[in-house]
């Protein structure tokens, strides 16, 4: 069946139907049409088993979620609440921060949770530490007003960033540049890597319902405090499949610079369970990467037309955070640090939309 079709069986939009496909719920085939267009199909006896489960009345069936936070379609639109990624990108990854959160301004090198260093924690850990130690210092932690859940947003971001980097002024790309490649400080290629960063940051803030965004979800439903919020998405985005999912894409990226051999498929960095074509953010962030390595440009360009030749997919951010990573010789774990820094405003955003509606993200076993 094609998409058009898909759709009209289940009776749903296009863009519901592809948040299927990103969420697992049903499988997509992707081919080749006669124009040499990529076009999506799906088994009819898959379709139309989906469209009798869901016309099945069932005690605490999982509900449509409809969001304003982020607009995504398989042809590589994403905006967040309607402002295209790629102007969020030239506005900034605070700009963007505020934006998908509600805030007109915000304070990103806020102190306000004055805590101690994490200690052996390093990385992502340090973030989750730093959510998890603030919690414990707020005295309004069981408030779920919109005025402190994005607080609690805010904070999370800045309090981690000054965990990570020592550093509580400036942006969060420029703090992060400066504690990650101190020998280029000041000069030309810091301010590719922070304005490369800080791409990377925007267009990462949020990508509709993902597994730790319904986590989040799920947790506000049981009306769990903003910060208990935050750490379980961060605790489901930290998988291999997700935050982590860069590291595999940097290996994957650095050998092919050192033997121009493409991995037997699926390879990672490449494809998306969403867009049948190019991811939007990968794009956005490679565009960075010439200004800060050259020849790393040049051999993920190369990398990609290698791999598009062999499988048909494309490149997607995981391969555009190993290619940042391997261009400005960045820790191993700056991809997965600054997408869990990235996707807090993202959750909290989510947290908000579904407090209002209490326990309702009850799935049923199906006998």
């Amino acid at each position: 069946m094609t998409s058009e079709q898909a759709a009209e069986a289940l009776g749903v939009r296009l863009s519901t139907l592809y948040a299927y496909v990103s969420r697992g719920v049903v499988a997509r085939e992707v081919t080749t049409g006669p124009g040499g267009q990529r076009v999506s199909r799906f088994r009819r006896d898959d379709v139309l088993a989906l469209a009798r489960a869901r016309s099945r009345p069932r005690a605490g069936a999982m509900p449509l979620i409809e969001s304003e936070v982020t607009q995504l379609d398989a042809s590589g639109r994403l905006a967040f609440r309607e402002v295209d990624v790629s102007d969020c990108a030239d506005r900034g990854f605070e700009w963007t921060a505020c934006h998908v959160l509600g805030l007109s301004d915000a304070m990103w090198s806020s102190t306000a949770c004055d805590e101690p260093g994490p200690g052996d924690a390093a990385g992502a850990d340090a973030v989750r530490w730093t959510v998890m130690r603030c919690a414990a210092r707020d005295e309004r932690r069981d408030s779920l007003q919109p005025e402190h859940c994005r607080d609690v947003a805010v904070t999370a971001v800045a309090v981690s960033v000054a965990a990570l980097t020592g550093a509580q002024d400036g942006t969060v790309a420029g703090r992060l540049a400066r504690a990650w490649t101190p020998a280029s400080a000041g000069g030309a290629p810091f301010e590719g890597v922070t304005r490369a960063l800080d791409v990377a940051l925007s267009v990462l803030v949020d990508h509709e319902l993902t597994a730790s965004t319904l986590a989040a979800r799920t947790a506000a439903g049981v009306g769990a405090d903003p910060w208990m919020v935050l750490l379980t998405g961060l605790a489901a985005m930290s998988g291999r499949a997700q935050a982590g999912a860069s590291r595999a894409a940097t290996a994957a990226l650095r050998a092919w610079i050192s033997t121009r051999t493409v991995p037997a498929g699926p390879v990672p960095g490449f494809g998306h369970k969403v867009y049948v074509g190019p991811d939007p953010r990968a794009a956005l962030l490679l565009e960075r990467i010439a200004a800060v390595s050259p020849e790393t440009a040049d051999a993920v360009d190369e990398f990609a037309v290698r791999v598009a030749r062999e499988y048909s997919v494309y490149p997607n951010i995981d391969v555009a955070l190993a290619a940042l990573t391997l261009a400005a010789d960045l820790p191993a774990d700056a991809g997965e640090v600054v997408f869990t820094l990235a996707r807090i405003p993202g959750l909290m955003a989510h947290a908000l939309e579904e407090y209002p509606h209490g326990l309702r993200l009850r799935p049923r076993a199906l006998a």
